[in-house]
């Protein structure tokens, strides 16, 4: 029965189907995605997270991504993505050298 369906979009970047699935309905096909445009830049980051290999690695990777989308970040913030592990999270990236604290509790990759 799927074989029979057609096909109304496709891409291999995930956030473009999650964003296509986001807006499709039955009167509007998806439009094209815009570069950059990121319509859940927190299950991204999680998705590159786990996608890496390397503990200094992937701490990299969830610093520089919190940076990029929050400009600065707290434990709470790491817990978002990771709970109960954002006490530990950032105690290895500040030990790495991966993040500084910028005032009392907030933090940013170096």
């Amino acid at each position: 029965m799927i074989d029979k369906m057609a096909v109304l979009f496709r891409d291999k970047d995930q956030n473009a189907v999650r964003n296509a699935i986001g807006e499709a309905s039955s009167s509007k096909y998806p439009e094209q995605r815009k570069k950059g445009d990121d319509p859940d830049p927190l299950s991204t980051l999680v998705y590159e997270y786990e996608r890496t290999s390397g503990v200094v690695a992937k701490l990299t990777v969830l610093a520089n991504g919190l940076t990029r989308i929050r400009g600065e970040f707290s434990e709470k913030d790491v817990n978002e993505l990771f709970p109960d592990d954002g006490e530990r999270l950032l105690k290895q990236m500040v030990s790495c050298d991966i993040v500084i604290e910028l005032h009392h509790g907030t933090y940013k990759a170096v």
